[in-house]
């Protein structure tokens, strides 16, 4: 049985939430029957792989606290007008951590190795501009758990340093042009 400790700023904590709290979390939402399904051991195992997927990403602000192990609670940043402080976890970091936690379950080997992605286009081409995409059947390495689960940055947004922008590239309009 694994050992889940979700104790704030503790030592040897592993997860940001317990399999209580992430009980509640899916009791009131659509599309928990994963999670109702679950053992008691999956739920905890669940929980601290999400938590230690979460804690590959570049948050904001500083730990609360030396010792803490795990890389929240933080303090000096803020979400929407919620301050963090060495005293909680933000609630969008433990919907993140419950939500890929769920989603470990439903695909236990969600995170392993490499992805398969699909190709939109082999190759688009407008005038001089010209755009090669990655064939259909690329494998594309999984840097972190926000290439596999976009949707985190939803829950993630501004506590994470650029949750808005992974993988996304700039474009730029030309007003003189039109």
């Amino acid at each position: 049985m694994p050992t889940l400790i979700a104790t704030v700023a503790g030592t040897t904590s592993n997860s940001y939430v317990t399999v209580a709290a992430a009980t509640v979390y899916f009791g009131d939402r659509l599309g928990n029957a994963n999670w109702a399904a679950a053992t008691a051991d999956d739920k905890a195992a669940a929980l601290i792989t999400a938590t230690s997927w979460l804690e590959s990403l570049e948050y904001y602000g500083d730990r609360a606290s030396t010792t803490q192990a795990l890389k929240w609670p933080r303090t000096d940043v803020s979400c929407d007008g919620v301050e963090a402080d060495a005293t909680y976890i933000p609630l969008d970091i433990q919907a993140a951590t419950a939500e890929t936690a769920q989603a470990l379950i439903t695909t236990p080997t969600l995170m392993r190795g490499s992805t398969t992605g699909p190709g939109a286009y082999e190759k688009v081409e407008l005038g001089d501009l010209k755009v090669q995409y990655r064939s259909t059947d690329a494998v594309l390495s999984v840097d972190n758990i926000i290439d596999v689960l976009p949707w985190l940055k939803s829950y993630l947004r501004c506590w994470v340093r650029n949750a808005s922008n992974v993988r996304q590239i700039p474009t730029y309009r030309n007003e003189w042009l039109l």
